[in-house]
């Protein structure tokens, strides 16, 4: 026989891992929330309220008595009060920024913050600014060269002394950069020190808004970048004046065409009478092709930066605005992709995931290119070469400029003439340019048509 019975589960209960993760995490918060608050209070502390506490303390050693009991219970109801009156009335703000679309890199624009009280009390004697750079700690045992910080403020102290719920207020400051690409805002500082300045506090609001710093057009500030310009000036030139770029083909002569050459040679062997087409200057479209590859020799300085790639990139801000000023349709293409190789590691831009199909910037404004140029980084040899020969084989017999800081032995358009190379890393690269003269005492890295 079988005896009915009640049984009874013995299994212990276990537990999810959330769980008790999250339990740690509140025990942890339980047991250092009185260290925090203490430091808190501590570094929100003035001399005012520093003075009470003094105040406070001497009293104590005072014998009791009146008025001294009365003085001691003013100063620690005046801490206790006004400690709790600043903590809960700390200004809650939402920033909005105001900014251009870009900036040029080391010149200075303006931004206005636009910060509206989001809570629900009134915002008392609180000012807000973006948060100077941080400068680098000085070390005593282990020197290193000291940068520059990526940007500078200028901005005026500005003290609020009542801001309503849901109200705004402004304020301007002129920020400068000194690195080109998609830089960030700096942070927003909230100071608020109400009651009376007793206690002092500070909200730090990261900001989530990036701006394109543009590379800036090429200054000749020694004779490497004289040459530079040379050579871009003497192509624009041969560009706009009609020479054997803009040639498109041969066709028969009809009664009452513009005749801008004749072609002889054709007309002799035809018996016909052979014109040469141009394409006008006034719809002509150039194609300027930016190689962001690097040699894999290639590293980079102690800040991160490669310094013949942002030369290679003013050099292109200032074919960009010299061929935006012309009656020329301009395209532009950069090359863009993921990097494999670490080393090639541009730290403005990042690393691009996935590889880009060729897209050319054609028929924007200057301002759109040079944001382009804003976000270039260095890539991988290999998709940068499969890119080009993409995008030369798009433009066709349009006029072409390939700027690098490369040699490109593999680039498939060596029959064309309307293909200009112009390697831009440095003198000892230089290659010989029977088209454009060098001036005088300088060897500057000349065009190479290809």
């Amino acid at each position: 026989m079988k005896s009915g019975g009640n049984s009874r589960d013995h299994t212990p209960h276990i537990y999810p891992p959330n769980f008790m993760v999250q339990l740690a995490q509140i025990t942890y918060a339980v047991l250092v929330a009185p260290l925090r608050a203490f430091l808190a209070i501590r570094q929100a502390m003035t001399p005012a309220s520093v003075s009470a506490l003094l105040f406070a303390i001497v009293t104590l050693n005072i014998i009791w008595g009146f008025p001294w009991q009365g003085l001691f219970a003013a100063c620690v109801g005046m801490l206790t009060a006004g400690c709790l009156i600043h903590f809960l009335t700390l200004p809650s703000l939402e920033t909005q920024f105001s900014v251009p679309n870009s900036a040029p890199q080391g010149q200075p624009f303006q931004v206005t913050i636009h910060a509206q009280n989001r809570s629900t009390l009134p915002a008392l004697d609180f000012g807000f600014a973006f948060s100077p750079p941080t400068l680098p700690r000085r070390r005593w045992l282990f020197r290193r060269r000291q940068f520059l910080p990526g940007y500078s403020v200028q901005q005026s102290p500005q003290q609020n002394l009542f801001l309503r719920a849901g109200d705004s207020a402004t304020h301007t400051a002129v920020l400068t950069y000194y690195r080109r690409g998609i830089q960030t805002l700096p942070n927003t500082v909230v100071q608020g020190s109400f009651p009376f300045h007793l206690f002092e506090s500070s909200v730090d609001t990261p900001s989530t808004l990036s701006m394109p710093i543009t590379p800036p057009p090429l200054t000749g500030d020694d004779e490497h970048t004289k040459g530079l310009l040379n050579n871009l000036g003497g192509w624009s030139h041969k560009l706009l004046s009609g020479d054997q770029l803009d040639y498109t083909g041969s066709r028969e002569y009809e009664p009452g065409m513009s005749v801008r050459r004749w072609d002889f040679p054709s007309w002799a062997r035809l018996g016909i009478p052979i014109v040469r087409e141009f394409q006008s200057p006034s719809i002509q479209h150039v194609f300027l092709i930016i190689d962001t590859a690097l040699e894999k020799q290639t590293r980079p300085t102690e800040d991160g930066t490669y310094p013949a790639f942002e030369q290679m990139l003013s050099l292109a801000a200032t074919a960009i605005h010299d061929l935006g000023k012309q009656t020329v349709k301009l395209a532009l293409f950069v090359t863009e992709g993921s990097l494999n190789d670490d080393t090639l590691l541009n730290s403005d831009a990042g690393k691009n995931q996935g590889e880009a199909s060729p897209t050319f910037l054609s028929d924007t404004d200057i301002e759109s290119m040079l944001i382009k140029l804003a976000a270039a980084g260095p890539i991988a040899t290999e998709t940068a070469d499969q890119q080009l020969s993409t995008a030369v084989e798009i433009a066709g017999r349009s006029p072409i400029l390939v700027l690098t800081t490369r040699r490109l032995p593999d680039l498939s358009t060596r029959t064309l003439a309307s293909c200009t190379v112009m390697r831009t890393d440095g003198p000892q690269h230089a290659s010989a340019n029977r088209g454009t003269p060098a001036p005088r005492n300088v060897s500057p890295p000349q065009a190479e048509a290809v």
